[in-house]
C-alpha cells in the first residue's frame, strides 16, 4: 500500500510540474492606444460683404451774396383744378408800402426775362384789400431767359438806405400745381445786386398765399438801393398767373 501511495503521489507532483512548464503566466496588457479625436471640418470662409454704394454729392449752387438773412417758405402742393382763394383781409386794412390798391405802383417787368408777357393790377385774387399784381406767365424750355420772369419793384425816392431793413412779400400762383415754380428775391443797388445768404426763396409757389422775408445788413450797396428784384423761376413750362401783393419794408 505504501508503495502504491508513493507512486500516486509522485504522479500527481509530476503532473503539476508539467502544467507549470507548459503554461505562461498572463501578463497585464498595455493600455490600448487612445483614439485620436476626429478632425473637425474646415470652417467656411466668411461671406464677402457687399460694397457700399457711392452717393454722388449734389452740385454746389451759384455764388451767394452776403446781404443779410432770408426767410424761406416751403408751400404745400397746389391743386390744379381749384382756383386760387383770397387771403381774406378786407379793404382799408392794408397798410404796407406796396399794397397795389391803386395800380402797379411803379412795378415793371424786366426786359431781360421773357417768361412774363403781361403785368397788371388785378382784383381777382388778393392777399389783402381789392388789389394785387398779376403777372401772366408763359415759361418754356429748360434754360435761358424763357425760364425766368422778373418783376422790378422800383423804390420811391431811390436810391434809398435799406440797411437793417426787413422786406416782406406775399406771393401765390394760379394754377398752383407746378413742382418747381419758385420766387427768389434780390435787391438792386447803385453798385450791383445784393444777394442773400441763405437765399430768400418761396418754393414751390402754390395757390395758397405764402410769405417771403429778408433783412438787409450793412454791405456794399445797402445804402443805395434802387429796386426789389422778384425773380420767378420754372424749367417745366409753367403757364398761368403769378400774383404779388402786400410788399413792405420796415
Amino acid at each position: 500500500m505504501r508503495a502504491i501511495t508513493a507512486i500516486l503521489l509522485f504522479s500527481a507532483l509530476a503532473s503539476i510540474a508539467c502544467a507549470n512548464r507548459g503554461m505562461v503566466a498572463p501578463t497585464d496588457g498595455g493600455a490600448g492606444s487612445v483614439g485620436t479625436a476626429g478632425r473637425g471640418g474646415a470652417g467656411g470662409t466668411a461671406g464677402r460683404g457687399g460694397s457700399g454704394g457711392a452717393a454722388r454729392g449734389g452740385t454746389g449752387g451759384g455764388p451767394t451774396g452776403v446781404g443779410g438773412t432770408g426767410g424761406q417758405t416751403s408751400g404745400a402742393a397746389g391743386n390744379c383744378s381749384v382756383a386760387a382763394t383770397d387771403g381774406g383781409s378786407g379793404a382799408g386794412t392794408c397798410g404796407t408800402m406796396f399794397n397795389f390798391e391803386s395800380g402797379v405802383q411803379g412795378a415793371v417787368i424786366n426786359a431781360g426775362s421773357l417768361a412774363f408777357t403781361n403785368l397788371k393790377p388785378s382784383g381777382t385774387f388778393t392777399f389783402c384789400g381789392s388789389g394785387a399784381l398779376a403777372a401772366t406767365a408763359l415759361f418754356s424750355g429748360t434754360a435761358g431767359a424763357t425760364i425766368k420772369g422778373e418783376v422790378l419793384i422800383n423804390l420811391p425816392g431811390a436810391p434809398v438806405d435799406l440797411t437793417n431793413k426787413t422786406i416782406t412779400v406775399h406771393v401765390a400762383s394760379d394754377p398752383g400745381c407746378s413742382s418747381d415754380l419758385y420766387l427768389s428775391m434780390v435787391v438792386n443797388t447803385q453798385v450791383g445786386p445784393i444777394y442773400f445768404s441763405p437765399s430768400v426763396q418761396v418754393r414751390p409757389l402754390t395757390n395758397m398765399w405764402q410769405t417771403g422775408t429778408a433783412t438787409v445788413t450793412a454791405v456794399a450797396g445797402s445804402t443805395s438801393a434802387l429796386a426789389l428784384s422778384l425773380q420767378f423761376i420754372s424749367a417745366t413750362n409753367y403757364t398761368g398767373t403769378i400774383y404779388i401783393d402786400e410788399i413792405d419794408i420796415r
